[in-house]
């Protein structure tokens, strides 16, 4: 019960403040990382692989830096065509040729001024990720559409070399 009873004076106020602004500061700090990290993903029961119906392309692809990298960003768009988008869920994966082991990036949609059709603005697809924990090789770039309950991983057909 001592615990208790210890008396806070405005010292040891302060003192708790800034021990609880750090553990703030680094949960934050963790949060915010994790957004950048590549997550392993494997192929979901209804996940289809079939992407014909499916328009995409890759507007930037880039690695910073470009020897050595220690980032890659991605921004592109995807959209079925005829079918408009109303809720977006569209990802990057990246496919290791001699593995074939699959990495999810976070993604986030932006408007996308290359596409002229009002129903297709939400089409656009933009990833950074640290390349922390991914090995290197030749990967192949998939478009994971799973805008309007749609599951389809989708080939781009290019290709980065990490």
């Amino acid at each position: 019960m001592k615990f208790l009873d210890i008396e806070i004076t405005e010292k040891l106020y302060i003192k708790i403040l800034v021990v609880l602004a750090i553990l703030i500061v680094i949960y934050l700090a963790f949060t915010m990382s994790s957004f950048l990290i590549f997550k392993s993903y494997k192929l979901g029961a209804n996940t289809s692989v079939n992407g014909e119906n499916l328009n995409m392309h890759i507007d930037v692809l880039e690695t910073i830096p470009k020897k050595n990298p220690k980032k890659i960003e991605i921004a592109g768009w995807a959209y079925k065509e005829g079918e408009p988008i109303t809720s977006v869920n569209s990802s990057y994966v990246l496919k290791n040729q001699e593995t074939g082991k699959m990495y999810l990036m976070r993604t986030q949609m932006e408007s996308n001024i290359n596409i002229t059709e009002k129903e297709h603005k939400k089409a656009g697809i933009h990833a950074r990720c640290l390349l922390l924990g991914i090995p290197k090789g030749r990967y192949d770039i998939y478009v994971l559409y799973q805008n309007d309950d749609e599951d389809i991983l989708a080939n781009t057909l290019i290709y980065v070399d990490i």
